[in-house]
């Protein structure tokens, strides 16, 4: 999806290419104010993954880390706030790169609860497909329990 951060990133993709640290980062910071400005969740999870990238950058990595991850929280709190079962699957996926399965957890609690919530049984039998691949790959790959509790 393209928006008003989407130039801001492809600047901030040269920056990190050419290695130059200080351009970089600029240029993430006003991707980041327009993905924050726009409405949706979809532009902050470009943002975030922006960020993911950016670490490559040297003495960068958990910095830009720590950013994405503050990243992603925004755009889960703003997909569940606009009922987007899509933007708090794609938080949840996110969240597992991160390897943070706790995070993943909590996204799958609320895609299911946004599911039952619509009364769908469409998107309740998708979103039960979806998390069960992510608690596969995410949660249950790592030796943890999973607890629907």
């Amino acid at each position: 999806m393209d928006g008003p951060w989407t130039t801001h990133i492809e600047g901030m993709n040269r920056a990190v290419e050419a290695g130059d640290t200080t351009v970089a980062v600029r240029a993430w910071r006003d991707g980041y104010a327009a993905a924050l400005d726009h409405p949706g969740w979809a532009g902050l999870v470009q943002v975030a993954a922006a960020s993911v990238r950016m670490g490559v950058l040297p003495g960068m990595r958990k910095a830009c880390e720590s950013r994405a991850r503050d990243t992603y929280w925004t755009a889960l709190f703003r997909a569940r706030k606009q009922g987007s079962i899509n933007g708090v699957l794609q938080t949840a996926e996110a969240f597992g790169s991160l390897g943070d399965r706790g995070m993943v957890e909590q996204c799958i609690k609320v895609a299911e609860a946004l599911a039952a919530l619509g009364g769908d049984a469409d998107a309740a039998s998708r979103v039960r497909t979806l998390t069960a691949d992510l608690v596969r790959r995410y949660v249950e790959a790592a030796g943890v329990a999973w607890n629907r509790a």
